[in-house]
């Protein structure tokens, strides 16, 4: 029988077979063969860090359109397991390898209208506790009572695709967001006790230094609990990629690049955003510590030294 959804090379040519289709109820998905796993390599691992994490996924795919997002897998269609499976499957879990933590590695957790406040509950009734951290939306985080059965729940870290504090830039890249909506999001998921992140992206095609410096004011006042920063990519089959397509002609794929390296013309150089990147990196790990600790002020001294070095050379570099 032909097994659709895969490609295969046989004497010399490949053949490609047609698309499988796409899963929508994933429920009847059997769980993976937990008790066949030898945990104790990646629990040891974990030791370092003082709690042991694992990882599930809830759902499948991503319904948003930001454009430069490839989501070559699932495409524009989200399906998501019950809370009851979850529950179920994460109660095995707890049983077998007795874990403090799940990174859930949707795209999207919790988008299905109703979907944590039922999870919430069927947590608290099968008694699981634990602790875990998300990525999600700020427009979707504002809905409902969603922030609270989070808590609730025992979310500990929520990470957001904020990508820049300039509206030009969202709206350009397609987000559907609002920065008014990360502000509101991140203060509040603070409020409940949780550690926001931000994703930030720098590069995109028209930002300007007045747009960077937004992103840089949105940051250092909300300062969240941790970022992650990186340069657009044009990933192919995103509409970012026709845009800049043109321009990738040397480098145009992982293989001849890295993640902080501009492959297209944009406002300024490659070396302006790797430069950028250390300098947001260095004086956000400074105001953190100069927040959280005046025992350590001989290291806040240092990381702000080095901070105003980068911003120097960023200066010079523009």
């Amino acid at each position: 029988n032909v097994v659709k959804g895969i490609a295969y090379k046989e004497i010399g040519a490949v053949t490609v077979n047609a698309k499988r289709p796409v899963r929508t109820h994933l429920d009847e998905l059997p769980f993976a063969a937990w008790d066949l796993l030898n945990i104790e390599p990646y629990k040891k691992a974990w030791a370092k860090h003082g709690y042991f994490s694992m990882n599930m996924a809830t759902t499948r795919g991503c319904p948003f359109k930001c454009n430069w997002c490839a989501k070559p897998i699932y495409g524009n269609r989200y399906n998501t397991r019950s809370p009851q499976k979850v529950v179920e499957e994460l109660t095995l879990m707890k049983k077998l390898f007795s874990f403090d933590h799940i990174w859930f590695c949707d795209d999207i957790f919790g988008l299905k209208p109703g979907w944590v406040k039922e999870f919430t509950a069927e947590a608290h009734k099968a008694d699981l506790l634990f602790r875990y951290k998300i990525q999600m939306r700020a427009d979707l985080l504002l809905k409902d009572n969603t922030i609270k059965d989070l808590a609730e729940s025992g979310c500990d870290e929520v990470w957001m695709g904020a990508e820049s504090g300039s509206q030009k830039i969202l709206d350009a890249m397609d987000k559907g967001t609002t920065v008014e909506q990360i502000f509101s999001a991140t203060r509040l998921v603070k409020a409940e006790g949780m550690k926001p992140c931000l994703f930030l992206q720098f590069g995109y095609p028209g930002e300007t230094k007045d747009d960077i410096n937004l992103t840089l004011k949105m940051l250092f006042e909300l300062m969240p609990h941790d970022i992650g920063i990186s340069v657009s990519y044009p990933l192919p089959g995103t509409v970012f990629f026709e845009n800049v397509k043109s321009q990738l002609a040397e480098k145009s794929n992982w293989s001849d690049s890295d993640e902080l390296l501009l492959m297209y013309k944009g406002t300024y150089s490659a070396e302006y955003y790797k430069t950028l990147h250390r300098f947001v990196h260095k004086k956000f790990r400074a105001l953190q510590t100069k927040k959280h600790s005046l025992k350590n002020v001989l290291r806040y001294t240092y990381f702000s030294t080095t901070a105003f070095i980068e911003q120097k050379k960023l200066v010079s570099l523009q």
